[in-house]
């Protein structure tokens, strides 16, 4: 998770809120450590980790501490990854790389960690496993070669597993994000971030706690429906 206005944040917030502790992970402590705040100061449980997610060293450190709490492992959101354009001739490997380790390896590392720890829980419904997906999980377009690439990954890999530990009580959904959100992203990034919220009009954009709302939906699903996969986007966008 990074800053309030987000799909990280809002998803953390609305676990706490229903009775979750909640283990915050991010790159920037000050980020982080204010979401904490804000769940706290509502009556919630929150624990701020600072967690590079291409780092398996971060990713085991992040869950031994859910270990060591002793309670059961109930839901893992991966929510990471950067919507970087560039012409397909300029996509250097810094780029390429960079988008598989946000997408790709991240996503692997968490989700091995938490299906290892999930499996070792003695429930029938030992856990739920969301990674966000983008449109670009599904199509490609101009300027999005790398980054289409590495989502399509996530999304493929996300399929496997779970087909391979749904039938062991994890359910592993996947959720398509078509469209512009309405976050900190785009609000920080000046006249043309503005410009775009503009263009978009009234609900034209994905809100983040909506979003959220629909993330803790698909986890409280009963085992006999269980959504593997789900696209969300403003009533108005094309697709």
């Amino acid at each position: 998770a990074g800053a309030r206005q987000g799909i990280g944040a809002a998803v953390a917030i609305k676990a706490a809120s229903e009775g979750m502790h909640v283990f915050i992970a991010g790159r920037t402590a000050e980020k982080i450590q204010a979401l904490v705040d804000e769940i706290q100061a509502g009556g919630g449980q929150a624990t701020p980790v600072v967690t590079d997610s291409t780092r398996e060293e971060d990713i085991k450190a992040l869950f031994d501490q859910v270990t060591a709490t002793g309670k059961p492992l109930g839901l893992v959101l991966y929510n990471t990854g950067r919507n970087i354009p560039a012409p397909f001739m300029e996509s250097d490997t810094d780029l390429i790389e960079g988008h598989w380790r946000r997408c790709v390896l991240g996503a692997m590392l968490a989700g091995q960690a938490a299906v290892r720890q999930m499996l070792s829980q003695d429930t029938d419904h030992k856990g739920t496993i969301i990674f966000t997906g983008a449109s670009a999980s599904m199509r490609g377009k101009p300027l999005f070669d790398a980054f289409a690439s590495a989502k399509a990954s996530a999304r493929v890999m996300a399929q496997s597993m779970a087909r391979e530990f749904g039938p062991q009580g994890i359910h592993v959904a996947h959720i398509v994000i078509d469209g512009a959100v309405d976050g900190n992203v785009i609000r920080s990034a000046g006249p043309l971030g503005k410009m775009l919220l503009k263009s978009k009009g009234e609900s034209g954009a994905l809100l983040p706690d909506e979003i959220a709302k629909s993330f803790w939906m698909v986890h409280t699903q009963h085992r006999s429906a269980w959504t593997h996969e789900m696209d969300l986007r403003p009533y108005k966008e094309s697709f």
